[in-house]
């Protein structure tokens, strides 16, 4: 669907600090294959969504690299992301819940606002990839079943015909009957939609069902990654890992 098509997003010792003398991503590396799901997980505080957010230009980078097939986009303002065919659909709710969900939706294409043919396009295109949307374009967002509300905003996302897709946290807060439904439209959306996904999850398991690759993170590090069966096959000493604080799959040194 997406003109500009799916694109590799390299990201090599990123470094995250809010004050100067405290970092909290230490040198992250990561590689997201154009056209697949690319899994980020780790237990609370390891620096997942913070990742998201440095290359989303809401976080300050003080190092490293960011490129999309080889274009450096590191410390490029929020606001400029779409140039460089970037969305990032954060964790905290977005919508405005008296607009509806076609006011809602437009207003992921408002910078060609006045392309009237490419957002129609556009609009017909999400539309088409979200029917349980689709169906309710006149509702008050507000009115959409919480599963609802997130895949809006994930269509809302796509609406700039991104190359890559980043989700944070896509079903916090969801009911597991509601959190299938997003998983179940994430599972194919990079071949429907022409994007790259990179998705942060505490729902490991469910992550891993829908990813391609995985890396895992811990205390602001890479720890450990591979393919999401490899990464499953050794979920179990991973979480042990987590709890004790140290590394995954790692044999370490005392």
């Amino acid at each position: 669907m997406s003109d500009s098509g799916s694109k590799q997003l390299d990201v090599n010792d990123f470094r995250i600090a809010y004050q100067k003398d405290i970092e909290i991503l230490r040198g992250v590396s990561l590689r997201a294959e154009a056209g697949s799901v690319t899994g980020v997980i780790g237990p609370n505080g390891a620096g997942k969504s913070t990742l998201l957010k440095g290359i989303a230009g809401l976080a300050p980078c003080v190092g490293g690299t960011v490129t999309i097939s080889g274009q450096p986009i590191a410390g490029t303002p929020g606001q400029r992301l779409q140039e460089y065919g970037i969305a990032f659909v954060p964790q905290e709710h977005s919508l405005f819940p008296e607009m509806s969900v076609w006011e809602n939706l437009r207003l992921g294409g408002w910078l060609n606002r006045r392309d009237k043919a490419w957002l129609k396009r556009r609009m017909d295109a999400c539309c088409d990839l979200f029917p349980e949307i689709s169906q309710r374009l006149t509702t008050p967002a507000g009115d959409l079943s919480g599963g609802q509300q997130r895949l809006l905003e994930i269509a809302r996302g796509l609406m700039c015909e991104p190359a890559v897709l980043m989700l944070d946290e896509p079903t916090v807060g969801l009911s597991p009957k509601l959190a299938d439904e997003v998983y179940h439209q994430l599972d194919s959306l990079p071949e429907r939609a022409g994007t790259t996904i990179v998705l942060v999850d505490q729902n490991v398991r469910e992550c891993l069902k829908v990813s391609n690759y995985v890396y895992v993170l811990l205390m602001g590090n890479n720890d450990t990654e591979g393919s999401a069966r490899d990464i499953s096959n050794r979920l179990e000493e991973i979480v042990q890992g987590w709890m004790q604080h140290k590394g995954s799959g790692v044999e370490e040194i005392e």
